[in-house]
């Protein structure tokens, strides 16, 4: 599904008219051309990431282009870990609001 729909934003058509329309043999081909030169913003977001990265590197900083890859969808944390997060937000906002006062 996630491959018809970024098919249909680079032909700029809707998912319907992509899925009435396209044959299944001009379907594959263009799964086929998706493997060798990808449709998606992956290739963008990789070569941002490479060009950021040797912009920090030239400043001196120790970063990779890995480090500056977006996340599109997080590891998932455990309950405890969560529940940890909230009381350090609990505690900071309470803190916070008692120097208000």
């Amino acid at each position: 599904m996630t491959f018809l729909l970024t098919l249909s934003l680079r032909l700029g058509k809707t998912l319907q008219e992509i899925c009435n329309n396209l044959s299944a043999e001009e379907l594959f081909l263009w799964q086929a051309y998706d493997r060798e030169s990808p449709l998606g913003d992956q290739r963008a977001d990789v070569l941002a990431a490479i060009t950021a990265a040797a912009s920090f590197q030239a400043q001196g900083a120790k970063v990779t282009a890995l480090d500056l890859l977006p996340t599109w969808r997080p590891e998932p944390q455990d309950a405890e870990e969560q529940a940890e997060g909230e009381e350090l937000l609990k505690k900071y906002l309470s803190d916070r609001a008692d120097l208000q006062s």
